[in-house]
């Protein structure tokens, strides 16, 4: 695991204070667990600060205000590295017209994530897969189909997206494979909830 370190100490400040008051889809949660859990994640496959760090931020262009903090205070405070990781990671403004659908969005994702040859980046969007999919997987265990009701839309559209990711991501040079394996198995697990097929 990384040193503690004074930078890492405030990048987890900014990320708590970016992500207040937020809470995981259909749960009392604060929304902070999530990119922590993802940081964590980062680092069973690569031990590095700035993939840590950039972990932490990786909603932040999505879900937060840019008055509370925008992309220049990523690059002032954390450096370009951090900056180019997270915008590798996001997907479009939501308020922009011509991609506003949820299938939209997810296309440009995964087009994106498919031109990125940045491991780092590739590193936080399947850590950042891998804790999504697990949580379902917990979330169902608990209340069966009802956990698809947190989201936009339904399981097989949801499990789609995850396995379009994989697809983009894994034959991709110089990734852990151990990280390509653990995404397949959790997507594994996901894909036996919904038998149907979708394209």
């Amino acid at each position: 695991m990384i040193a503690f370190s004074g930078r890492l100490n405030h990048a987890i400040r900014v990320a708590t204070r970016a992500h207040e008051g937020q809470f995981r889809k259909g749960s009392d949660t604060p929304y902070i667990a999530h990119p922590m859990a993802v940081a964590m994640i980062t680092q069973q496959y690569l031990e590095d600060e700035d993939l840590f760090i950039a972990a932490l931020f990786h909603d932040i262009l999505e879900d937060v205000p840019k008055w509370t903090y925008s992309r220049e205070d990523i690059r002032d405070n954390f450096g370009q590295q951090v900056l180019e990781i997270v915008e590798d990671v996001s997907e479009p403004d939501i308020n922009y017209p011509a991609l506003s659908a949820w299938t939209e969005r997810k296309n440009y994702y995964i087009e994106h994530i498919s031109k990125t040859e940045n491991v780092k980046s590739i590193l936080v969007s399947i850590a950042d897969k891998i804790h999504n999919m697990s949580e379902i997987l917990r979330e169902y265990n608990e209340k069966g189909d009802d956990v698809w009701q947190n989201f936009h839309v339904d399981k097989g559209r949801e499990i789609w997206f995850f396995e379009e990711v994989f697809n983009a991501i894994k034959n991709k040079p110089n990734v852990p494979a151990a990280a390509i394996a653990e995404y397949d198995r959790i997507l594994d697990e996901l894909k036996k909830l919904d038998d149907r097929s979708y394209h």
